[in-house]
């Protein structure tokens, strides 16, 4: 399949969904946005879209925060 024909397709599904090597289309940055107001755009360093590696390392960090979150509450 073309690349172009690859990101006029449409995927449903999550990053978790994603442990077969298939890359998702089109996701270029996840933004955060916290009770206070505040944001936290987070975009890939190595192109200018996520590719399934990306993602599980942007899922990592997002487990990290959402735990630091959780305990700073308490």
């Amino acid at each position: 399949m073309s690349e172009e024909a690859r990101r006029n397709e449409s995927w449903e599904g999550s990053p978790l969904q994603m442990e077969s090597g298939l890359d998702p289309h089109g996701i270029a940055e996840i933004v955060v946005e916290f009770d206070t107001g505040d944001e936290e755009v987070i975009v890939p360093k190595m192109r200018e879209e996520y590719g399934s590696y990306e993602l599980m390392q942007a899922a990592t960090y997002l487990d990290t925060l959402s735990h630091q979150l959780r305990v700073h509450r308490k």
